[in-house]
C-alpha cells in the first residue's frame, strides 16, 4: 500500500473517541490485508473502487461509501484491476462506537454531508476536534429514523439537529426541498414561532453549553458549534444566556446554591 500518512489523535472523549485518522492511495489490483485492531476503523473511499472482504464475504465499494472494520476482525481491502483508489479511515471508540456495528457493512451518506467532512488534504489546526465532530455528525445521521420528504419543517430541525456545527444555508435547504426560501421560511416560523436562523442559533448555544460545561476551551466550543469565530461566538452567547462563556465555564464550578442565586438574577427575578 502506498500510505500517505497516519495522524495519532489524542481527544480521550466518552461517546466516540477518535484514535488516530490517515490516507492511503493503492494503485490498481492492490490487495492489502488489514490487521485487527483493539477499535473499530471506519474507511470512506475518496476515489476510484474496489472491494473489502470481511468474515469471508466480499463487498464491492465505490467512490463516496464507507466500510466499517469492526474491532478485532481482518479484512482484505482489494483496489480494483482496472482503478487505483484513495481512500480515508478513522479508528474510534467510545460508547457509541457499538452503534456503528448494526449498520451495513458497505453504506453511503448524503452528498451534502460528506462534503462536509474533514479532508486529510487540506490543514487544519485542531484535527483531533474536527474528527470528533465528524464522527458524531455520521452517527447522527444514520441513527435517526428517515424523516418525512413532505415535511419541510421536519426536514429543517433533522438537518439543524445533525449538522448544526456546520454552515447551514436557508436557501440550499429550500432548494434541495425544491420549494422557494421565502416559504419554506414562513412555514417554519408559522409551525415553530420563530425564525430558522433562530432556531439554528438556539441549538449551537445549547450544544456550547454541554462542549463548555465538559471542560472545552472557549475556542474548541465556538469550532465545534459552528461559529464563524471567538468573539462572535461569545457575543452571541452572552445574548442568549446573559454570560459570556468563560464566566459561564466559571460559574459551572461554583456551589449549587450561589449558581442558584445567579441564575434568578440572569432571569430578572429578586433573590432574598
Amino acid at each position: 500500500m502506498a500510505l500517505n500518512y497516519q495522524i495519532l489523535l489524542k481527544q480521550n472523549l466518552q461517546d466516540l473517541n477518535p484514535l488516530f485518522i490517515g490516507e492511503a492511495e493503492c494503485p490498481a489490483g492492490l490487495l492489502e490485508l488489514a490487521d485487527a485492531r483493539s477499535c473499530s476503523v471506519l474507511y470512506y473511499l475518496r476515489d476510484g473502487r474496489g472491494s473489502v472482504r470481511i468474515k469471508g464475504v466480499t463487498y464491492p465499494v465505490q467512490k463516496g461509501e464507507f466500510f466499517l472494520v469492526p474491532v478485532g476482525e481482518l479484512a482484505e481491502i482489494t483496489a480494483a484491476e482496472d482503478s487505483s483508489w484513495t481512500f480515508q479511515w478513522i479508528g474510534f471508540n467510545g460508547t457509541l462506537a457499538y452503534d456503528f456495528l448494526q449498520l451495513p457493512p458497505v453504506f453511503s451518506l448524503p452528498k451534502e454531508i460528506t462534503a462536509q467532512l474533514y479532508d486529510l488534504r487540506k490543514p487544519y489546526q485542531n484535527i483531533g476536534t474536527r474528527v470528533a465532530s465528524d464522527l458524531l455528525l455520521i452517527h447522527s445521521v444514520l441513527s435517526k429514523p428517515k424523516p418525512d420528504r413532505t415535511n419541510h419543517v421536519q426536514r429543517v430541525i433533522d438537518h439543524i439537529l445533525s449538522s448544526y456545527m456546520f454552515k447551514i444555508s436557508v436557501t440550499e435547504l429550500a432548494d434541495e426541498m425544491g420549494i422557494h426560501a421565502c416559504h419554506l421560511s414562513r412555514q417554519f416560523t408559522k409551525k415553530m414561532g420563530c425564525s430558522i436562523q433562530k432556531y439554528l442559533l438556539t441549538v449551537r448555544v445549547a450544544n456550547a453549553k454541554n462542549y463548555l460545561n465538559q471542560g472545552y476551551s472557549v475556542k474548541e466550543t465556538a469550532l465545534l458549534c459552528g461559529f464563524g469565530d471567538t468573539s462572535n461566538f461569545s457575543k452571541l452567547f452572552k445574548k442568549e444566556t446573559g454570560l459570556a462563556p468563560t464566566p459561564w465555564k466559571e460559574n459551572i464550578k461554583l456551589p449549587e446554591d450561589v449558581r442558584q442565586m445567579l441564575s434568578l438574577t440572569e432571569t430578572g427575578l429578586q433573590y432574598e
